[in-house]
């Protein structure tokens, strides 16, 4: 598999996650692990040139979760301003300029650290399609992978709109890849989320 060494991997992990209940969702343990620590392992785990956290509400929680990590975080000072607002925090926070940006939510632990490799390997801008979308049992998931030409945009977002409107907007640029990875598709919103792990939500 291809390691990320030249790709920034940007966590968003700033929401209320207020569907959960009380507590934080990304603070919620699975196997004595934080949700968000283990979600950071993967993209660790693939090599990935730097990894990105945007954080905001409960901000020092999750970054003490994270703590002793290689992770670099970032703080949304807006985040109830929408998913824009945290896409574009990450985004400005790129130190150098990579071949492309790697995008995942902080509520996804499941994602298999092969299939972050997998998508970085059918990135080939050069030919073609330069923004990479998991597949699994016909539904796309994430993360999702954005070539570098679009780092301006992913900078300039705004509300709650996220990364939705750059593949409306360049559909022609998009691959959808394949991957045998249920996690691509699960992510916790609430407390039944966590009853079936395999199950998308």
């Amino acid at each position: 598999m291809t390691a990320l060494t030249n790709i920034a991997v940007i966590i968003l992990a700033a929401g209320q996650s207020t569907r959960f209940g009380p507590a934080n969702k990304l603070l919620h343990l699975i196997d004595t692990e934080p949700v968000i620590l283990s979600t950071a392992k993967v993209a660790l785990n693939a090599d990935a040139k730097e990894v990105i956290v945007v954080t905001g509400h409960d901000a020092k929680a999750i970054e003490d979760a994270l703590n002793g990590t290689a992770v670099r975080v970032v703080r949304n000072a807006t985040p109830q301003a929408g998913m824009g607002t945290s896409l574009a925090a990450g985004a400005n926070a790129v130190r150098s300029l990579p071949d492309a940006v790697m995008i995942m939510l902080g509520d996804m632990p499941m994602i298999k650290t092969e299939t972050l490799q997998l998508i970085a390997s059918k990135f080939a801008p050069d030919s073609g399609p330069d923004i990479i979308v998991p597949v699994h049992d016909g539904r796309r998931g994430h993360p999702v992978l954005f070539g570098a030409s679009y780092l301006p945009k992913l900078c300039a977002l705004t509300g709650d709109t996220g990364a939705c409107a750059i593949l409306r907007d360049h559909p022609e640029r998009v691959r959808a890849v394949n991957v045998d990875d249920p996690g691509t598709l699960y992510d916790i919103d609430t407390q039944n989320d966590l009853i079936a792990p395999t199950a998308s939500s």
